[in-house]
Order: structure tokens, then sequence, then C-alpha cells
């Protein structure tokens, strides 16, 4: 009896030793498998879900895995973190590839200012006599004195400009989203219906106001509608928000459509007119603004650092709308007021955008001319009609190494990935300004053409495969 329980023990010990060393071994084959995941090129989103599908938790080895794949984009010229302007931002010039100090004249086509204002002599004169007078920095927040004469002067240009009683100025265009959405939404009480392609900026201050958000299918009114009958009226207080252009595909919001619905269903409605505003309407006052619409919507958001070639943020409302951003939104109250050269910087542009409607029509000129060629060569660019230019790719692999060609031939832009757009629809995003020239257009085109007949993006290209 004593030898059959002695030889049941050792059995259960064998068994348990099996099982570990099974355990061991898938273990093992798993982190082989991952290796050999993490040696390939991945979208950045990517690299996290790979560390989460083989259990890797501890944030160290997650930023190494990050980090290996950092130099493995570099080794292979696809990291676009790497690429500097020698020179700063324009339309053309020299960019360098800071690791390998390799340098190279390019058509830049990844800079939002649209109207190339940053190089323009009056305004570089502007900011220098700011700095002169008010020094080089604010040094607090708003609330804190922060603020001087230049400050309230741009309020109040801008709330002209977009027809509201009031503007409240932030630091950033990324802050003025974060801190008045999470301001004026606060509560668990409220409801936001966002476009889907919405910018992070709008995804974070939703995320930050602590209410229920839903998204509702990109540029579908009649998703919207439904969204808003379903959850409507369990919430006191509902706030769609938009972008009047977006930024990821060029394309317009409906906004039009959205105001019919405002006037049946009596939500608030918030607009981001980051990429119309200085380019659209009279004298630069956005897609709302050129629609008549401004009466109907609620919050207009705009960005200073695209068109005005400067930096900052400002929302526009109703008196009362702006003293509640002022007094809830932690992005103003606790971040140091915009500088002083930025703000006349803005200042400046704005009189440029009224006073020379040349520049504005050479912009547009420029993008009419080309999407008709980029269509006519067979690229699908999307329903879009903005500067913001898309070639749709489809394929990460061919996007990456599209890239990689296009600089080898003098032509820099952004290869646009997960998590900022889906995996189906990767692509480049050319940005059109008016410094460009139809030199740079038609050189552009010629690469292109090349490229897109190698990894068959071509629609005729296509049709013959």
């Amino acid at each position: 009896m004593n030898i059959l329980m002695r030889f049941i023990n050792l059995l259960k010990i064998v068994l348990q030793e099996v099982d570990k060393a099974k355990s061991i071994f898938s273990l093992l084959k798993k982190d082989i498998k991952m290796r050999i995941v993490l040696q390939k090129t991945l979208q950045i989103g990517e690299i996290r879900k790979e560390c989460k599908r083989y259990n890797i938790k501890n944030i160290h080895q997650i930023a190494l895995e990050y980090h290996k794949q950092k130099e493995l984009q570099l080794k292979e010229k696809t990291l676009c973190y790497e690429m500097l302007t020698k020179s700063g931002s324009d339309a053309c010039g020299v960019m360098q590839h800071h690791s390998t100090k390799e340098e190279q004249e390019m058509i830049i086509w990844s800079i939002n200012h649209y109207l190339g204002l940053n190089r323009d002599s009056r305004v570089i004169e502007s900011s220098k006599r700011a700095i002169e007078v008010y020094g080089t920095g604010c040094g607090t927040s708003a609330i804190s004195g922060g603020h001087n004469s230049l400050h309230k002067e741009l309020e109040e240009r801008i709330s002209k400009l977009f027809q509201k009683e009031d503007t409240v100025l932030f630091s950033t265009g990324y802050s003025a989203n974060v801190g008045a959405i999470s301001a004026i939404a606060k509560g668990k009480n409220n409801l936001l219906i966002v476009d889907r392609e919405s910018h992070a900026s709008i995804l974070d201050g939703c995320k930050l106001a602590g209410c229920r958000c839903i998204p509702f299918k990109h540029n579908l009114i009649e998703d919207l509608e439904k969204k808003i009958k379903r959850y409507g009226s369990k919430y006191d207080n509902i706030l769609v928000i938009v972008e009047s252009v977006y930024s990821m595909s060029g394309e317009y919001a409906p906004l039009k459509e959205i105001v019919r619905l405002r006037e049946q269903y009596q939500f608030l409605f918030y607009v981001d007119e980051a990429h119309a505003f200085g380019i659209c309407g009279k004298d630069g006052g956005g897609r709302c603004q050129e629609l008549g619409l401004s009466d109907s919507v609620d919050f207009i958001m705009t960005t200073l650092s695209k068109s005005t070639a400067s930096l900052g943020g400002v929302i526009s409302a109703k008196k009362e709308f702006i003293t509640l951003v002022q007094s809830q939104a932690n992005a103003y109250m606790f971040q140091a007021s915009l500088s002083p050269s930025d703000t006349a910087t803005a200042l400046t542009a704005l009189d440029i955008i009224r006073d020379d409607k040349s520049i504005v029509k050479r912009l547009w000129k420029n993008t009419n001319y080309f999407r008709l060629k980029l269509k006519e060569l067979g690229f699908n660019i999307g329903e879009g009609k903005s500067p913001i230019i898309p070639i749709y790719v489809g394929d990460v692999e061919i996007l990456l190494a599209m890239g990689r060609d296009m600089s080898a031939q003098g032509i820099f832009s952004t290869a646009i990935t997960y998590p900022a757009v889906h995996h189906s629809e990767v692509r480049f995003r050319f940005i059109v300004n008016a410094s460009h020239t139809i030199e740079h257009i038609d050189k552009t085109l010629s690469v292109l053409e090349l490229l897109g007949k190698k990894y068959g993006l071509l629609e005729k290209e296509r049709l013959l495969i």
C-alpha cells in the first residue's frame, strides 16, 4: 500500500513538472512568435495592442517594444518624426534626417500654414515689435494677470469675425477643445454626440467631461438623428460636435443639415473651424460664416496655428457661455497665456487676410489644380474640396514603401496610419498652401504618377490588372 501511495505521489510530481514544462514551452513559443511580429514594421497604434495580445504588461517592457519599433523604422527611413526642416516651415526647403544627418531639398506637403504667412515680412515685423514692447512670455495664466491689451484686441477681433458676443483665448487649439468641451459638458446628466472622425483634442475633451459620449457615422445625418432620438430624452443637455473641415480627409461637414436638426431637437451645436478659419468666408470667418449659420451654432472653435501662422486656440459664443468656459476649463485657468509675439502674429495675419484677397485666391487656385490633376491620373482622393488632399492607399506596407520612395525623389508628405485612421484607410495627406507654385505641384504630380504605377494605385492601372 505504501509503495502504491509513493508511486501515486511520484506520478503527481512528474505530471506537475510536465505541466510546468508545457507552460514554459508555451510562453517561450509565444515570446518567439511575438518577437517575429514586433520585428516587422507596425503602425504605431498596433504596438500596445500586440503587447496586450502577448501578455506584456510591464510599462518598461512596453516602452522597449515601442523603442525597438522606432529603431526599425529609423533603419528603414519610414519614421517621419526624425525629419526636420532646417530653416523652419515652408512650402519647400532643406530637410534633415536627424539620426543620419542626411540632408535633401524637398517640396513639403505637411505644413498647415495654408497662406504661408509665417514667412510674410509684415507678420515677422509685428512679432518683433511685440517682443520689444511686451517681452517674450506672459509668465502666468489669464486669470492671474497673464493677458495684455493684445490678447483682448485679438479676442474682440475674432468675436466680430465669428459674429459672436465674446471669445476666450487659449494657448493652443488642442487645449481649447479639451478645455472648452470638458467645461461645457461636465457632469453625468449631459450627452455628447460626436462625428466619428473628429480630432483627438475633441475626443480627449469628451473623455474629461465625465459624461456619456456617442459617436455617429462620419457626415451621416441619418445616423446623427437616430442617435439623438434614441438617447436624447435620457439627458438634460445634448452637445453635438463636428469639424467644419475634417483634418484627415479634407471633407466638409453637412452644417446646414445639422442646423435643421438643431431646430427640431434643440441641442447645443459646437463646430471646430480649425481648417476653414482664414480661408473660407468673408475675411476668413470660416464655413459657418460663409454659409450664414453663425447664429445657429452655439460654439465656434478655431486654432491660430494654421492660416494665421501663429499658435493658440479660441472659443467664441454667447457671453454667458464664455464665462462658463473661463470658470470651468482647467486648460484655461491653469495654463500660461499665449505669448505676446504669437498674439501679434495672429492680429497682423488677420489684417492681411482682410486686406489682400490675392493670397487666399492663390491657395484655392493651387488646391483646385492639384485636385483636378490627381483625379485625372486616377488616384483615389475621396470627396473633399479643401486644401487637405488625401491619397488613399489602403495598405500600410505600400504606404511606408511609397513614402520612402517619395522622399528619395524630393517629395515630403505625411503617411497617416492607425490609430489616426482605420487600417483599411491609411493614406498620404497633402496640405496645399499659397506658397506652393505650379512648378512644385507639377513636379510632385510627375513623381506621384511614377509611384502610382509602381504600386498599382492609379484607377486606370487597376483596371488593367
